[in-house]
């Protein structure tokens, strides 16, 4: 399979001639992981699934009811400087605040801390 090859498959899954569910089963029959290919018909411009819950409304905000959290393992501390693992360290979130947190593209941001040292400051 070549770049045009790939280019017309991609086409095709733009036109709707071709599921993208077809287009990721033939890019894994290729050797490419499923996340390269969904990453490659997003470069594209081909729209992603749309959520199912996206009809749900809840009836006030912020209510509903208890929060139920599922880990799985149950935590066995909830003292953050005796964590033993990312269980005890999320559990113990619940109950303290850290001064910083990672965000999802790992990088530190205050969270009680006013900034984050840099070199800078």
């Amino acid at each position: 399979m070549d770049e045009r090859d790939l280019r017309g498959l991609i086409g095709r899954v733009k036109d709707g001639r071709l599921s993208r569910r077809a287009f990721v089963q033939r890019m894994v029959a290729v050797g490419l992981t499923a996340p390269m290919a969904g990453l490659m018909l997003a470069g594209n411009g081909v729209a992603m699934a749309a959520d199912i819950r996206s009809g749900y409304k809840p009836t006030k905000a912020g209510g509903g009811g208890a929060l139920k959290l599922l880990w799985w393992q149950a935590p066995t501390l909830i003292n953050p400087h005796f964590a033993v693992g990312t269980k005890d360290q999320d559990a113990s979130r619940i109950f303290y605040e850290p001064l910083a947190a990672w965000d999802p593209d790992g990088n530190l941001v205050p969270v009680l801390a006013a900034s984050i040292p840099s070199k800078e400051n």
